[in-house]
């Protein structure tokens, strides 16, 4: 594969799920973009390693002002059709079974509070669902998002001790392998879309007409000019954005998540989906083929920091290559501390274990109400001239913010 030098109307730095929606936004458009990213393959860091989960709003209850909520759930009716533009007639939509949000009984947030919280969430759902036909929820429009459980329906499957309230949800997440295959799919079949994989950024500026970008390859160095950057690097975009001058927000955090890929024990194949609420916590999403996916964040939280860009060493896991002894420690740890609410997920095989970097604002952890960590509202589309710096904050948001940054795109050009 040549190097990509020369010029480019339009750069994409990063192919996760944000980076990649902006390369497929434009291409329906008739409008030709490069697509850079540094592993070998696109979708196969953060976009991929996480829960999948498409918020409605629920697991920012710690937000008064309901606006990260609003965010997401603006996001998440948006998110089907977006992506079914980018490549139409694919089977990527693989929903899990529905969340429950189990309240547990140290949780920062009140039962009643909780229950406030997804009231006016629904009640925004139900607003914009009778404003516009064109919106759903992965395909679906239910008439309510949320309802209690009952003692019994939590003590079904789960340690009724640890817990002082429940509520079942219309909630769900995606598969993100099935979604990261099909979108792989659409860039390979793209003319407008040059993919150039394993190319590492390490120097960007501007010049009288663009943009210099420079970096390494597997056959050296390699350097482009282009009229116009998206960055969406995801872990190196604010590190990248601060060479040309561009400011981060105070306090940005950078923390390093391992999951757990898992096949049920028989007898537990037919539980909920969970999110626990609301602290240091975990996920439980269960598929619909016998898997899932497990998060306990006392066990798989393993990095922080408050640095630009996380260290090199975050790397190895976070294209889903840990160390074998790190990979068995941090999966016991997880099924061992969600059997302790959970019972019977210890003996659950492990398949997969991996991580993902989550790139958030705030300085203390989701334990601390005061945490800047309830709030996700510092994200989308910055743009400085002919530089989109596009921060999704969520899977959820990507879509919606990839097709922002292709308006902008559009306009800057149309200048």
């Amino acid at each position: 594969m040549p190097e990509p030098r020369g010029r480019a109307e339009i750069l994409i730095l990063g192919a996760g799920l944000q980076g990649a929606g902006v390369a497929l936004e434009l291409a329906r458009r008739g409008i030709a973009s490069t697509l850079i990213d540094q592993d070998e393959r696109a979708l196969n860091r953060a976009s991929l390693r996480n829960e999948g989960k498409i918020h409605l709003g629920f697991i920012y209850a710690n937000d008064p002002s309901l606006a990260t909520a609003r965010l997401q759930l603006a996001g998440a009716l948006r998110f089907r059709a977006i992506v079914e533009r980018w490549m139409p007639g694919a089977d990527w939509l693989s929903r899990s079974v529905p969340f429950h949000y189990l309240v547990a009984n140290d949780s920062i947030v009140a039962p009643d509070a909780l229950h406030q919280h997804y009231r006016a969430v629904n009640t925004d759902y139900r607003e914009r669902i009778a404003a516009d036909p064109a919106l759903d929820y992965l395909g679906e429009r239910p008439d309510s998002l949320v309802g209690d459980l009952t003692n019994g329906d939590i003590a079904a499957y789960f340690a009724p001790a640890r817990f002082i309230a429940g509520f079942a949800t219309q909630e769900r997440a995606i598969d993100t392998g099935r979604l990261a295959a099909c979108i792989r799919t659409a860039i390979d079949a793209s003319p407008h879309i040059r993919f150039e994989p394993r190319r590492t950024v390490r120097t960007v500026a501007a010049t009288s007409n663009g943009y210099r970008v420079e970096g390494d390859g597997p056959d050296g160095p390699w350097s482009i000019e282009a009229d116009q950057v998206v960055n969406a690097a995801w872990e190196r975009r604010l590190a990248l954005d601060a060479q040309l001058g561009i400011g981060a927000s105070d306090g940005v955090l950078h923390r390093l998540k391992y999951r757990v890929i898992v096949r049920l024990p028989e007898r537990l194949r037919g539980a909920p989906s969970v999110s626990m609420v609301l602290g240091r916590y975990g996920d439980l999403v269960v598929r619909s083929d016998g898997t899932a996916y497990l998060s306990w964040y006392p066990a798989g939280l393993r990095g922080w920091t408050h640095d630009l860009e996380p260290p090199a060493e975050w790397n190895a896991a976070c294209r889903g290559e840990p160390a074998a002894d790190l990979a068995r420690e941090v999966a016991q740890g997880i099924l061992l501390g969600m059997d302790a609410w959970f019972p019977g997920v210890a003996s659950a095989e492990p398949l997969v274990v991996d991580a993902g970097a989550i790139v958030a604002y705030g300085h203390s952890d989701v334990d601390h109400k005061g945490s800047g960590l309830h709030d996700r509202t510092r994200i989308g589309v910055c743009s400085h001239g002919g530089w989109h710096s596009v921060d999704p904050g969520k899977l959820t948001t990507a879509p919606a913010f990839a097709v922002e940054a292709a308006d902008r795109v559009a306009a800057y050009a149309a200048q």
